[in-house]
């Protein structure tokens, strides 16, 4: 191959890297990245995701330019698009889901406060019969699972005529987490992924702070996509580490989790297991130095002196 064809080969595949780069700076950025974008800013935000698809391959065209760069352009532009999709679907039934809670708990402290209003307390009853019937069909649940729905809820509107608006009324954010309970919950992802996925997190804010809220909606989220398995092996992970260093009690669990999920979201580029192990491996020799309270770290000394 003379310096010719050699040069241009380079160039080529160059500009492949290039646009590959590019879109999975697109989709995987911890930054901006539509996979981190969820519910209502996921479906707002995915045309722009296209947009700037575009803007940039523009520029490098101009950088790297062969004859068959509009075709290797749109091809990657079209895998861009089905993969945008696969989340879009995904998030706007997220977002269907919250706007329809939200609904029902308008509808539910409604009900409370217009108990002893006739005319109001019908129009509220239609409307969850309306709500419910609506998710139904945007779900595409089958009649059964759709009368079930509108059981369960109508039950928890007579309930509502019969209680407090303070019950309803939403709760004040907690800054700390019930510690047991965020064990429960986590552990619920391994025993129990389908019901897990159904409980509201948000409306335990009383219960768990609003990071922690968050970190639960994140799993839920992905427990729904193809990241399932990462986020059931990360948990197998870190309680693998939780045996290792024998901790039973759940505050220091709860604390233990918080650091070493801290310790990923730190990191910039995508961590694969062994760079997990690595980090779990590192934040277990720190906690347990922490446990003894010295103001000396050994396994720093270890590093230092190494």
């Amino acid at each position: 191959m003379n310096n010719v064809k050699l040069l241009a080969g380079i160039s080529y595949i160059e500009f492949i890297n290039n646009v590959d780069n590019l879109i999975n700076e697109l989709l995987y950025s911890p930054d901006g990245g539509y996979t981190a974008l969820f519910s209502k800013n996921a479906v707002i935000s995915a045309q722009s995701i296209v947009d700037k698809f575009d803007h940039e391959t523009e520029k490098l065209k101009k950088q790297i330019d062969f004859p068959d760069s509009d075709k290797v352009i749109e091809e990657k532009r079209k895998d861009l698009i089905k993969q945008i999709k696969k989340h879009y679907d995904i998030q706007s039934l997220a977002w269907a889901d919250e706007v329809y809670q939200n609904m029902l708990d308008n509808c539910f402290l409604q009900a409370t406060i217009f108990k002893n209003d006739k005319e109001v307390r019908d129009k509220i009853y239609a409307k969850i019969i309306s709500g419910v019937s609506w998710i139904a069909n945007v779900r595409k649940l089958n009649d059964e699972t759709l009368n079930k729905l509108i059981k369960f809820n109508l039950n928890k509107f007579y309930q509502a005529l019969n209680s407090n608006d303070k019950d309803y009324i939403p709760k004040s954010d907690t800054d700390k987490s019930d510690v047991d309970l965020f064990i429960e919950f986590r552990d619920l992802i391994l025993k129990d992924k389908d019901k897990f996925i159904i409980l509201d997190f948000n409306s335990l804010n009383d219960k768990l702070s609003v990071d922690d809220i968050n970190y639960f909606n994140r799993l839920k989220r992905d427990l729904q996509t193809y990241k399932i398995n990462t986020v059931k092996d990360d948990i197998l992970l870190v309680n693998s580490a939780i045996d290792v260093l024998k901790i039973k009690n759940n505050t220091e669990k709860y604390n233990f989790v918080k650091l070493v999920e801290n310790d990923f979201s730190s990191q910039l580029e995508n961590l694969d297991e062994n760079k997990k192990i690595d980090l779990v491996k590192r934040r277990m020799k720190l906690f347990k130095n922490s446990l003894h309270n010295d103001n000396i770290s050994e396994y720093f000394k270890s590093k230092i002196i190494s």
